[in-house]
């Protein structure tokens, strides 16, 4: 006898904040039959009145442990979305979930994410643990420091991945929900235990295509020198004076996308990706995420057929280790979305086609994915990234 996925989906374009939230659950909710909600993941549109999204969700699922945050556009099994709200709900079977809150991550990140751990473990009834995914304020650094207070917590060894919220690129302000709360400048952890086993693909496709250089000098994600000149000199040198005119005054262009910065990894051949927000006066580069100094960085360049050629190799990773998967998310980098253009709905499209038509899948275009990098379990140390996709696949071994 065949058991039913534990996985549902629903998702809603309604204009209203609180109809969008509450039909997309109603559409889940119809899916789960007689079956009650344990767990319930949520992304919305930053356009919405947050609290009267989550208002509506709640309106459906009361008792539903809830977590997700707003997007830079959504992911459905059709493909690319925005102005909507996607809801992804797990029915009680033998695989459980905790949601836990950190709060002011700006100041204090290394608290912030004991405190999610601390909440999170607190709640979970299974002793056995699956890993964490988590859902972070995408305006802010200081993730490393975030994740050694959620390592206290669960061990050097846990599984620790997600995204880092969006807000339609507008960088003004992102979301992260916990239960009831719509937070800011937060970090949200969902932990996951039981039997279920959570498998990772994550790849960008991007290749460098200039020297390496040495950070000499930086502070969080604005990066000011490389090898002792102005940041900037790297973009100036490959495309000229006039057109890094241009990118100054145009900001987070098509053609910065297709070129940011990759910083070297340990692992031959592995970069983190680090897209250029703006330039300021002084010839620093406002980037996606943090810039370490002493680390040593190139200039990278990306195609659509690259990050199509990614989206399926990521995919293929994340459920190589499952018998079965329940469901799949997708946090993938709105720097790709962009990249892509019209061929955006092809990347989901890809992927839908490794995982299986019948797996529920949903996801959303984030400022930032956290990921372990190099093999598979047991799992490297967890990074952030921008410009990867990232796909979690939750299953049975």
């Amino acid at each position: 006898m065949l058991t039913a996925n534990p996985a549902v989906l629903g998702w809603s374009g309604s204009p209203s904040a609180f109809a969008a939230g509450q039909t997309a659950a109603r559409a889940a909710l119809k899916q789960l039959g007689k079956r009650r909600a344990q767990c319930a993941i949520v992304f919305g549109s930053s356009w919405f009145d947050q609290a009267q999204l989550l208002e509506g969700v709640r309106k459906v699922f009361t008792s539903a442990v809830l977590a997700g945050g707003s997007t830079a556009g959504e992911i459905t099994p059709e493909g690319p979305t925005s102005h909507s709200c996607v809801v992804l709900a797990l029915a009680e079977n033998g695989m459980m979930a905790s949601v836990g809150a950190g709060t002011n991550l700006e100041d204090d990140p290394r608290t912030a994410g004991y405190e999610a751990a601390q909440q999170a473990v607190h709640g979970l009834a299974s002793k056995a643990r699956s890993g964490m995914l988590l859902f972070g304020d995408g305006l802010l650094t200081g993730y490393a420091e975030a994740l050694w207070g959620i390592q206290e917590v669960l061990g050097t060894s846990s599984l620790v991945t997600g995204g880092l919220m969006g807000d339609d690129l507008r960088f003004h302000q992102t979301y992260q929900y916990a239960q009831d709360r719509s937070l800011s400048r937060a970090i949200v952890g969902l932990l996951f235990g039981g039997t279920c086993k959570i498998g990772v693909g994550v790849e960008h496709g991007f290749e460098p295509i200039s020297k390496p250089r040495q950070i000499t000098r930086s502070r969080a994600n604005i990066l000011y020198e490389l090898d002792g000149q102005p940041a900037s000199s790297v973009y100036e040198e490959y495309f000229g004076q006039e057109a890094m005119e241009a990118m100054r005054q145009e900001g987070l262009t098509r053609r910065l996308i297709a070129y940011p910065l990759g910083i070297q990894m340990e692992a031959p051949g592995r970069f983190l990706l680090r897209a250029i927000r703006a330039f300021s006066e002084d010839g620093g580069l406002v980037c996606t995420g943090e810039m370490p100094e002493g680390g040593w960085v190139q200039l990278m360049i990306g195609s659509k057929g690259l990050a199509l050629e990614a989206a399926s190799s990521a995919a293929r990773q994340a459920i190589q280790s499952l018998r079965t998967v329940h469901f799949v998310l997708v946090l993938d980098s709105v720097v790709r979305r962009l990249l892509l253009g019209r061929e955006a709905a092809e990347e989901i499209a890809r992927i839908r086609q490794i995982v299986g038509p019948s797996v529920p899948l949903a996801g959303c275009y984030t400022y930032g994915e956290q990921a372990p990098l190099g093999t598979p379990y047991p799992y490297g140390r967890s990074s952030v990234q921008t410009g990867a996709c990232l796909v979690i696949a939750v299953g049975q071994p």
